[in-house]
């Protein structure tokens, strides 16, 4: 990604960048399959059946919410309505809402799991810290978190990708880390995975945490 500061409204640029590349997005994953499946395993492993589990920034629901929705209950968010209607779709008995992850809300206690691959990157950084609090009202007690996003050091920038505009902003991975349990989470398990992209590896930073 070819970086420029100053985005004008974020969240509108991704909004709009994921309706026009839906379709790019889906054939992105080649012959090398990205880690993120390994991950949800990790998971659904340890939750009981017919769990409630919330997707962050689901996107088209395939491949994460198709594995979720045998076994359990799915509700997945996204900021691009044509997502959306890809997951309603791909994913007939899920959940599924057209709305910004940064600001979507749900009573305290409404889930087993919170899911959110590729999707924190696209929110402005200063505010992850208040997803990850709403997450954490939004679980119950032991109720687990999965995320993923780059493993790199990114303070709101603008590129090009999939031949669309798109905006990007993370921590390094050893913010990000002491962020999650800032917020109270315990960390179960992390790593960083590289993941192809057409022929571009990106590392990835997975985190694996619980509510106690």
């Amino acid at each position: 990604m070819n970086n420029s500061k100053g985005p004008i409204n974020p969240k509108k640029v991704v909004e709009k960048g994921y309706d026009q590349v839906a379709y790019d997005y889906a054939c992105l994953e080649g012959e090398i399959k990205w880690p993120r499946m390994q991950w949800l395993k990790k998971l659904l492993n340890r939750l009981e059946p017919n769990s409630s589990v919330l997707d962050l920034g689901c996107g088209s629901g395939d491949p994460a919410d198709i594995e979720i929705a045998k076994k359990h209950k799915v509700t997945g968010v996204d900021i691009s309505q044509t997502q959306i209607n890809l997951a309603h779709q791909k994913v007939p008995n899920g959940h599924f809402i057209h709305g910004d992850a940064g600001t979507v809300d749900f009573p305290s206690a409404s889930f087993d799991a919170v899911i959110s691959f590729y999707t924190l990157e696209h929110i402005p950084r200063e505010e992850h810290g208040s997803v990850l609090g709403h997450i954490y009202q939004w679980l119950k007690a032991g109720g687990l978190l999965l995320i993923s996003m780059e493993a790199e050091d990114y303070d709101d920038v603008m590129g090009d990708w999939l031949g669309v505009p798109m905006f990007i902003s993370c921590f390094n991975p050893e913010m990000m880390k002491r962020l999650v349990i800032h917020e109270g989470f315990e960390v179960l398990e992390t790593a960083i995975e590289i993941q192809m992209e057409g022929k571009t590896e990106i590392p990835y930073h997975w985190i694996l945490a619980r509510k106690p």
